[in-house]
């Protein structure tokens, strides 16, 4: 059974380190198809939700709860954290599911930790983005309050 993160001493330790490059490694590619498609107006808007519960099978929770047009990337097995790409979704949107999301698995899964960030412009580097959402999501594990474990922004 995979246990929450400990608090950190250090945010940027080897973990959340090997989170954010396997953040980078599977996001690289998606997030220049999505950029490309804001470019041609085909996409208005996405978001990027890092997303982990200390409660072994979240991630087969998951894959129950995403629609069609979202991506859902494994970043660490170990400790059940995983990214979705959802499209079309700005940052309020994203907020919305991560509430059902919540609601849905609260029995089975008590413990959720996100960070939303919305994309509504394709002016950021990729690299700068991944670094932003890795950042909110260490933000997230630490968190004392139950407010504090979701943390959204926009970037635009």
């Amino acid at each position: 059974m995979a246990r929450k993160f400990k608090s950190w001493d250090h945010l940027y330790d080897e973990r959340t380190l090997k989170i954010g490059i396997r953040l980078y490694q599977e996001g690289e590619l998606p997030l220049e198809f999505l950029y490309r498609l804001m470019s041609a107006r085909r996409l208005k808007s996405f978001s990027i939700i890092v997303i982990h519960s200390p409660v072994e099978g979240f991630g087969e929770f998951l894959k129950q709860q995403k629609r069609k047009t979202d991506l859902l990337f494994e970043l660490d097995k170990e400790n059940e954290v995983y990214v979705f790409f959802c499209q079309e979704t700005k940052v309020e949107g994203g907020y919305l599911f991560l509430k059902r999301l919540i609601r849905t698995g609260q029995e089975e899964f008590p413990e959720i930790y996100a960070s939303i960030v919305g994309i509504e412009s394709t002016q950021y580097p990729i690299r700068d983005l991944v670094f932003i959402v890795l950042d909110g999501f260490v933000k997230t594990i630490d968190a004392e309050t139950e407010e504090g474990r979701v943390l959204y922004r926009t970037v635009r």
